[in-house]
C-alpha cells in the first residue's frame, strides 16, 4: 500500500495501526435534518484522498465527492432529498435532482417526458428515487492492498408490469485516488421488458471554471438541438457563469479501444495557479454506445455533465419509434463497467491527454 509517499506492505501497516479505521474507511448513518431527513447514507474516506457520499435511499448513486478537500461535483439548489418527495410526471425530476458527482437515471426511461404505449413516463425515470436493499459494506486486503467496497440491489417493479433489479457495487483501493462502479440489470419478469439507462455525472467548480477543457477519446460530435448549435465549435471549452443560459447538450461517437472502452475527461489546467486537477471516465462502450456532454453556463447551475448512456434522451416513445429502444429478456442480466480516476496535476493530465 502506498500512502503518504510511502511503499508499506500489509505487515507493517498493522503495526503502526490499532484499525484500518485509522486511515479511512465507511460510516452509515442516517440524514436527520431538512429535505433528505430519513436518508440512508454512507460516507467513504481513503487515504489517497477522496471523501464522498453514497445515498442508500437515493439509488445508491454518489451525492458529494471531495479529493483532499477539493470538491469535484455540482451540487443543486435542492440539495439532497428524500424520495418521498419524486413527483413522476413531466420534469417534476427536476425538484430532486441534487446533481451530485453520480446520478443513474432509468430504467423505464431517460431524458425527455412522454407516454410510451399508453404509460406514462417521467423525465429521466425512477431508479435515483427507489431505495436500496441488502445494503452492505466492508473492506479487505487484497496482498498489500486494501479495498473498501459497497453493495446493493434496487428493483424498479410494479405489478402487470417490467420487473428490473439493478445490483451494484461501489469499490476503491485505499491507496490510489480511483473509484470502480460496477452494475448488472436483470430481469426478473417474465416479460420481454425495454430497458434504459444513463449515467449522469456532474462535475462542477472549481474543476469546471472559465479555463476549463473537456478532453476524449477520438470523437464524431453533433448538436443535439438547435439551442445546443451555436456552442458546437466550442464545445471543448468552458465560460465563466451568466445569469440566463441555455443548456447546451452535444452527442459523441466516441472511438472505443481493442477492449471496447471509451474514455472522457474535464479538466482545469489553471487550478491551483497552475497545478491543474481534472476527473477522467473510463466505460465499456459495447453496452453504453450513447455520449453526452451537458453544459451549463447558468448561474448557480454552472455545470458539465459527462454522460453515458444506452439511448439518446428523446424519450421512450421516440427511441422505439427510431427502432434504437433496447431491451431486456427475461432472465437476462446486463452489465455495465465505470472507471474514474482524479487527474492531480498537469503532469498527470498529459498522461491521458
Amino acid at each position: 500500500m502506498k500512502i503518504f509517499q510511502n511503499n508499506y506492505s500489509k505487515i507493517e501497516i498493522e503495526k503502526k495501526i490499532g484499525d484500518i479505521s485509522q486511515l479511512g474507511g465507511i460510516k452509515s448513518y442516517v440524514i436527520n435534518d431538512g429535505p433528505g431527513n430519513g436518508v440512508r447514507a454512507l460516507d467513504i474516506n481513503t487515504p489517497a484522498g477522496i471523501d464522498m457520499t453514497v445515498l442508500a435511499d437515493r439509488g445508491l448513486d454518489i451525492s458529494s465527492f471531495f479529493y483532499k478537500s477539493i470538491p469535484l461535483c455540482w451540487k443543486s439548489i435542492t440539495k439532497e432529498t428524500s424520495p418521498m418527495y419524486y413527483e413522476s410526471r413531466g420534469f417534476e425530476f427536476l425538484r430532486t435532482f441534487y446533481g451530485g458527482f453520480l446520478l443513474t437515471c432509468g430504467l423505464g426511461n431517460i431524458g425527455a417526458p412522454c407516454t410510451d404505449n399508453g404509460e406514462e413516463l417521467g423525465e429521466h425515470g425512477r431508479i435515483s428515487n427507489i431505495a436500496a436493499e441488502n445494503v452492505c459494506f466492508d473492506g479487505e486486503w487484497i496482498g498489500d492492498e486494501y479495498f473498501l467496497w459497497v453493495q446493493g440491489k434496487l428493483r424498479e417493479a410494479r405489478v402487470a408490469g417490467d420487473k428490473l433489479k439493478l445490483t451494484r457495487k461501489i469499490s476503491l483501493n485505499m491507496s490510489e485516488p480511483v473509484l470502480l462502479l460496477e452494475d448488472i440489470v436483470e430481469n426478473i419478469g417474465p416479460l420481454i421488458s425495454p430497458l434504459m439507462i444513463l449515467y449522469h455525472i456532474n462535475l462542477g467548480f472549481p474543476v469546471v471554471d472559465k479555463n476549463s477543457i473537456f478532453l476524449s477519446s477520438r470523437t464524431e460530435v453533433t448538436a443535439f438541438n438547435d439551442d445546443s448549435e451555436p456552442g458546437l465549435k466550442n464545445y471543448r471549452s468552458h465560460g465563466e457563469p451568466i445569469p440566463e443560459a441555455k443548456n447546451e447538450v452535444f452527442i459523441h461517437d466516441l472511438e472505443a479501444d481493442e477492449n471496447g472502452n471509451a474514455n472522457a475527461a474535464v479538466i482545469n489546467p489553471e487550478f491551483n495557479n497552475g497545478e491543474g486537477i481534472g476527473v477522467w471516465l473510463k466505460y465499456n462502450k459495447d453496452n453504453l454506445p450513447y455520449f453526452l456532454q451537458w453544459k451549463s453556463y447558468q448561474s448557480g447551475e454552472y455545470v458539465e455533465g459527462i454522460i453515458p448512456a444506452n439511448s439518446l434522451i428523446r424519450g421512450r416513445d421516440t427511441e422505439r419509434k427510431e427502432g434504437t429502444l433496447k431491451f431486456i429478456e427475461p432472465g437476462e442480466k446486463i452489465s455495465y463497467r465505470l472507471e474514474f480516476k482524479i487527474l492531480q496535476s498537469n503532469k498527470e493530465i498529459e498522461k491521458y491527454s
